[in-house]
């Protein structure tokens, strides 16, 4: 085949120069989806209500390491309840019923995503809404809550309120393993292969 020889470098002819790498522009459609998708990925989910064991500091420390921002408020319409096997808090609908817990806002998704992996298979989430003491009188905050599935009834103990001092005393160290475990794996699934050899050769 012929060839060019000028000069040092040689190439066929008719070869296609390399493609400079060049980001191809978005209509204002697609760049309006794109600037969607990574607010997305970084922006509140949403608030979601808790009532037992991540009311204390203690877990989210060991979930998520930091403290989001919380207010006390009221659900109306469920009472709470505890679970046998664990010992942990959950909902079951009650007409006239009302628990006290916090109003969680501000988590990022990874945080959010953490929190659904520490909650047991037998909650399902629901949209709820509360209200919050230190705006008792104003419009509710709409929010997400975790109740007990009513097919897994029977794992509850008995209709006695969850003792928060019992778990403190009997369950919280195993649970705060719980979390940190959880937290480890979440980081680990994110590492890259090579960052993953890096870690266990350190």
């Amino acid at each position: 085949s012929t060839r060019a020889t000028s000069g040092a470098g040689r190439m066929e002819l008719g070869a296609a120069a390399p493609t400079p790498r060049v980001q191809p522009k978005l209509d204002p459609a697609a760049r309006t989806a794109a600037q969607a998708v990574e607010v997305a990925a970084h922006a509140d989910w949403g608030a979601v209500f808790v009532y037992g064991s991540m009311t204390l500091p203690q877990s989210w420390d060991a979930l998520v390491g930091r403290m989001p921002d919380m207010r006390v408020a009221t659900l109306r319409g469920y009472v709470r309840r505890t679970v046998c096997c664990g010992g942990f808090a959950t909902l079951v609908e009650e007409p006239g019923g009302i628990v006290l817990g916090h109003v969680v806002s501000g988590l990022m998704p990874w945080e959010r995503r953490l929190l659904d992996r520490v909650v047991d298979d037998g909650f399902e989430l629901v949209a709820a809404s509360v209200k919050c003491l230190d705006d008792f009188g104003g419009p509710g905050t709409e929010c997400t809550t975790y109740i007990w599935r009513e097919e897994f009834g029977d794992a509850l103990d008995g209709e006695a309120d969850w003792d928060l001092e019992q778990f403190t005393e009997h369950r919280l160290e195993e649970f705060l393993e719980l979390c940190r475990d959880l937290r480890h794996a979440q980081k680990a699934e994110s590492l890259t292969d090579a960052d993953l050899k890096a870690l266990a050769l350190s």
